[in-house]
């Protein structure tokens, strides 16, 4: 059975686990996250690999930034703000002496869906994966759409409300769905500050707080907006919501149920709306998408593997 080494880098934290083909973790595994250098960035992958990567395939790798999968190819790479058009995954290659494949972080969330998760099979789909920003992804033809500039999915630009002040970025989808959208929502509907999704809804289930359930349900309705702008362009099968307030069953509940009041408030004869589930994968997603798009890479080139 093989067995891959994955790795996701964030801004803090560079996560770790080798994977075998049934998605089981044989062993998993954080370290500190070095930003400032490519060699310090370099130093640490090979340091896990020489510690994990005993008879591995190859290394599936997720990160920031705008990344061409397909040649491993980073242009830019967020909090590693030394990363800026660099062919990371052939330069690790040669150091290691692996396979190395690399693709953007939100992009490997949406592919343990697309080739694990609820997301397989389908034909047409979006992924939402909320937290301070938006991430996500489009998939067409089963396929994921990378974009010219390897940018499709960055859905925290969305605009929302048009206004007259082109300074004004406050009605993008990141402001709007994004952590602190949420804590505005509450607030506005509450006069309760600093409340997240774990204490919104603790408040909702055992005190009943139907000030708070207004906050998050208008939230939702702000979610339902972007929802139904995507589908309107790419008539997709299912959307799936991933990040940690999807968590929470009664969210993917109302998210539902301001979909339907959405769209049947809208042109619902003309725009079918779409199955929405929770995304399977969540605190794991990046990890397992890195290794999924180590599997599409390596069969799209015909490398035997």
């Amino acid at each position: 059975m093989k067995k891959y080494l994955a790795v996701d880098l964030g801004g803090t934290a560079i996560k770790y686990g080798v994977v075998d083909e049934e998605l089981n973790f044989l062993s998993k595994g954080k370290i500190d996250a070095r930003t400032d250098s490519k060699e310090d960035f370099y130093a640490d992958i090979e340091k896990i690999y020489k510690e994990y990567g005993d008879g591995i395939t190859g290394i599936g790798i997720s990160m920031p930034g705008s990344i061409d999968r397909y040649k491993g190819f980073a242009h830019s790479g967020g909090a590693y703000r030394w990363c800026k058009k660099m062919p990371i995954a052939s330069e690790l290659s040669e150091r290691l002496g692996c396979s190395v494949t690399i693709c953007n972080d939100a992009k490997a969330a949406a592919m343990a869906e697309i080739g694990f998760g609820n997301l397989k099979g389908i034909r047409n789909g979006v992924a939402i994966i909320l937290g301070t920003g938006i991430g996500g992804a489009v998939v067409v033809n089963h396929k994921l759409i990378d974009g010219s500039h390897y940018t499709a999915g960055e859905f925290s630009f969305l605009q929302g409300i048009y206004n007259n002040e082109p300074e004004n970025n406050l009605e993008v989808f990141a402001l709007q769905n994004g952590v602190q959208g949420l804590k505005n929502a509450i607030r506005a509907s509450s006069d309760l500050d600093d409340i997240d999704g774990l204490k919104a809804f603790k408040l909702i289930k055992e005190e009943n707080n139907e000030a708070v359930l207004q906050g998050v349900k208008n939230f939702c309705w702000y979610l339902s907006f972007y929802i139904y702008n995507l589908q309107t362009i790419l008539d997709t099968d299912r959307f799936v919501i991933g990040g940690g307030i999807s968590n929470e069953p009664m969210f993917i509940d109302l998210v539902k149920e301001a979909v339907e009041k959405r769209f049947n408030s809208a042109f619902a004869h003309l725009i079918p709306i779409p199955d929405i589930q929770v995304c399977r994968f969540q605190s794991d997603a990046n990890l397992i998408g890195a290794v999924y798009n180590f599997m599409e890479i390596m069969e799209d080139a015909g490398a035997f593997y």
